[in-house]
Parts: structure tokens; sequence; C-alpha cells
């Protein structure tokens, strides 16, 4: 008779005990952070209208490149050239100043 009244009360311990278990499980989220590349906004310029330091750096440091196109950003700070030198053609950037930026 003693195991019909031990029995349940050991189910029913079990049971609640398990529930405390689920009870203090932590919910775990991964958090993801998205990055998206910040592009720099060109806008195309006509060669004529670049400012002489960057001309001037393009002959210095490109001996004999032609600049094909040029773009610059909105704010005139930066440059974006394509230089082609024989066959070789490239993507350079420049300041205002006549300074090379590397882009990677």
């Amino acid at each position: 008779m003693k195991n019909l009244f031990v029995l349940p009360a050991v189910a029913f311990g079990l049971l609640v005990g398990a529930q405390n278990i689920n009870a203090n499980e932590v919910a775990v989220i991964d958090a993801i952070e998205v990055t998206t590349p910040i592009q720099d906004k060109y806008i195309d310029l006509a060669v004529e209208n670049l400012p002489q330091t960057v001309i001037d750096a393009v002959s210095t440091d490109y001996a004999g490149a032609i600049i094909e196109s040029a773009a610059a950003k909105e704010d005139a700070s930066e440059f974006k050239l394509l230089l082609k030198q024989g066959d070789k053609e490239m993507e350079v950037f420049c300041d205002a100043n006549g300074k090379w930026i590397s882009k990677k």
C-alpha cells in the first residue's frame, strides 16, 4: 500500500520539477549585424573641369596617361579618374589637393 502512495508522489514531483527546469530556460536570440557598404556617390565631370592640381598630379605621377573620364563627389572633395596609359586602363582616386587616395 505504501508503494501505491509513493509512486504518484514521485511522478508528481518529477512533473513539477521538469516544469521548473523549462521555466528557467533563457531564450537566446542571436543578434545579426547587417552591414552594408557605403558607396560613394560620384557625379560625372568633364575632364576640362578638373582642378589644375588634379591634372598636375596625373601628369607627374602617371606620365603619358590620358584621362578618359572623370567623376567627382558632390562636394568636389574627391575625384575618380579613369586613366589610360598605353593598353592599360586604371581607376584612381584623388583628393582636391592632388593627393592620391587608396580604395580597397
